[in-house]
């Protein structure tokens, strides 16, 4: 019977030392000492971005703001990665070449992203002979269930 009830007591206590580790765990967990891993989200890579300009042109048969494709690529700081889903900002400097003053309308993403804003706020008027109009768009990337690269396609539409 001596036997029976130390091997009951063994047990007693292996649960309790179990169960006081468990409370020391969650207790340092609580306190921010012991930190969890984060779940780690997946990542859009942005491996080029290829602007079209939707434009007429000068008298002279150039675009009013000279070349209808900008490719940016590795050369202007791309790759770029963001989280799944997140939002980041590409820029472009426009120069209106013509004699007459220009609107840029609207900048629009090819899918899988969106424009979530552009500023200067649009329309946007660009005066004749602007050397260095700078425009900005934040774009939202799309949400992937695992690490994704694209080429990112925006349209600037400039057509009165």
């Amino acid at each position: 019977m001596s036997r029976r009830l130390s091997r009951r007591r063994f047990w007693d206590l292996v649960i309790a030392a179990a169960a006081g580790v468990v409370v020391v765990l969650i207790a340092l967990v609580g306190l921010g000492i012991l930190v969890l891993p984060a779940r780690s989200s997946p990542s859009v890579t942005v491996d080029a971005v290829d602007w079209t300009i939707l434009q007429g042109k000068t008298r002279l048969g150039i675009g009013w703001f000279g070349q209808s494709y900008v490719n940016l690529s590795n050369t202007d700081g791309l790759p770029y990665s963001v989280t799944s889903g997140g939002r980041f900002s590409v820029s472009l400097t426009l120069s209106n070449l013509d004699s007459f003053n220009h609107t840029i309308y609207s900048v629009t993403a090819q899918s899988p992203f969106q424009v979530a804003s552009v500023s200067p706020t649009l329309p946007r008027m660009v005066p004749s002979g602007e050397d260095d109009w700078f425009m900005s768009v934040s774009v939202t990337a799309p949400s992937v269930s695992s690490d994704s690269s694209y080429i990112l396609f925006l349209t600037v539409n400039a057509f009165d």
